[in-house]
């Protein structure tokens, strides 16, 4: 990441670390040390502010997959200045695997959530491949997140600043962060059946950040 890109992304980490002290009791859990290098952060889309949230969570040069989500004014401009990856627009989406790749390659991590609709807090939603197209052109850890928050702290309202409807969350935010995830099997497949490859690495993401989502529930507290 280019020096000022950084420094940008840092200020904006710290400014989203004093609203989340001041605010939210946001609480985070996480399985093992992860290791040095490229990463994919990958969590569910439980609400409008995970990916302001997520930066918080790993030191690491990240680049973040902004979907619609995120074309909002100023926000939306700031983040623009710190090297994210852009897919608000079709043909943004088609470069977002290549882009991804060149920062792995430059050994910075991203953060992407599956596109789509937002999940509930009793069932996950289908994950769309993205994610499983960057690890197969990049193999490198994939680090599963499961984001919630209490039902009684979510909230749907209709953002005037981003003007469509939202779901937010407020006081109470939990994460959880899994075991780095490698997936051999989908990498040998690719060569025979890419689609296949990807929802196997799909099928897998999506239990695995369903269980971390249960623990919370139930080992840690969700009150």
């Amino acid at each position: 990441m280019k020096p000022v890109s950084l420094l940008l992304h840092r200020i904006y980490r710290r400014v989203v670390k004093i609203v989340l002290a001041l605010n939210y009791d946001f609480q985070t859990w996480q399985e093992q040390s992860l290791p040095p290098g490229p990463k994919i952060f990958c969590s569910n889309h439980f609400s409008s502010s995970d990916v302001h949230f997520v930066t918080t969570l790993m030191p690491d040069a990240l680049h973040m997959v902004i979907g619609p989500g995120f074309g909002i004014p100023v926000v939306g401009s700031f983040l623009g200045w710190t090297e994210q990856i852009r897919a608000l627009t079709k043909e943004d989406r088609k470069t977002v695997v290549d882009e991804a790749v060149r920062y792995l390659r430059q050994g910075d991590s991203i953060y992407i959530f599956p596109e789509g609709d937002l999940n509930t807090q009793e069932r996950m939603m289908a994950f769309k491949k993205g994610v499983a197209n960057i690890y197969l052109a990049y193999p490198c850890p994939v680090i599963p997140i499961g984001l919630i928050s209490p039902k009684r702290r979510v909230r749907h309202k209709l953002s005037k600043t981003a003007g469509r409807p939202m779901t937010v969350v407020s006081r109470n935010y939990y994460a959880n962060i899994g075991k780095p995830l490698q997936f051999p099997q989908a990498l040998a497949l690719q060569k025979q059946d890419k689609d296949s490859a990807c929802q196997m690495i799909l099928d897998e993401l999506s239990s695995t950040i369903e269980s971390l989502i249960d623990e919370i529930k139930t080992d840690k507290f969700w009150s």
